[in-house]
């Protein structure tokens, strides 16, 4: 057989895999992402101080799930942007690399806002951890934790707004996945952003994510079910890798 045909079908194999692997891991991020704030800002949300800390023990179980959920959004949303940096290489390698860079920057963010989220833990068991201080004084540390992880949350997503935006015109200029899916993404990384940026600068803002975040949903969750049950075409991907490196890009 030849070699050229071999090579074809071998990288052909390969891009397959890859995209299926990158649906697999995005609904995987979307569900425990889902977990991990049902389990932690859902269960305490409108609570004082004191009552966080009773909710916390009283489901700490629960809580300490929300947690692991937590670690296993961010680790699987680095295998997307990894696999998403691959992928898109033929319509434009440097923006695939701007793209994933803001995807990582975003997953960083949001590593340092589950160090928040897991001491809240140690706060409601504070009695426990720091005795030089009075229960009250430990506790009342719980809502500055959870409005850290919050911020933290809202500026991650700024880059991962970017980073959605740029996935999407990099989709609108590929031969090998549908342009609808590129201009939905394109509305929900732009609807990340705003939302974002409007939560952090007027918190009383966040009351839009009700309407602003399906937006956003729609397109993440529709690329992960084409790439989940379609994947790319093949051939197209080859065939504008090729033509991108005759180009020079």
């Amino acid at each position: 057989m030849d070699s050229a045909v071999t090579t074809g079908r071998f990288q052909s194999a390969s891009v397959q895999s890859q995209a299926r692997v990158a649906g697999a891991l995005w609904l995987t991020c979307i569900a425990s992402g889902i977990v991990s704030f049902a389990l932690g800002p859902a269960l305490l949300r409108g609570q004082g101080a004191a009552a966080m800390a009773a909710t916390i023990v009283a489901n700490e179980r629960l809580f300490r799930v929300g947690v692991v959920a937590d670690i296993i959004s961010g680790a699987s949303y680095v295998g997307v942007t990894a696999l998403l940096l691959s992928l898109l290489r033929p319509p434009g390698r440097t923006v695939s690399l701007v793209a994933a860079s803001f995807g990582f920057v975003g997953v960083a963010m949001g590593g340092v806002g589950n160090l928040a989220h897991a001491a809240m833990l140690m706060l409601a068991h504070g009695e426990r951890v720091f005795t030089a201080f009075a229960v009250t004084q430990i506790q009342d540390m719980l809502p500055f934790s959870m409005k850290l992880q919050a911020q933290l949350f809202s500026l991650g997503m700024v880059f991962f707004g970017i980073q959605i935006l740029l996935v999407g015109w990099l989709i609108t200029r590929s031969l090998f996945l549908p342009r609808v899916l590129g201009l939905l993404l394109v509305l929900g990384g732009t609807s990340y952003v705003a939302l974002s940026l409007a939560t952090f600068l007027a918190p009383s803002m966040g009351g839009l994510s009700p309407l602003v975040m399906p937006i956003a949903l729609i397109g993440e969750g529709s690329l992960t079910v084409w790439l989940l049950v379609k994947g790319v075409d093949a051939q197209r991907w080859r065939d504008q890798m090729i033509g991108a490196s005759s180009a020079g890009f």
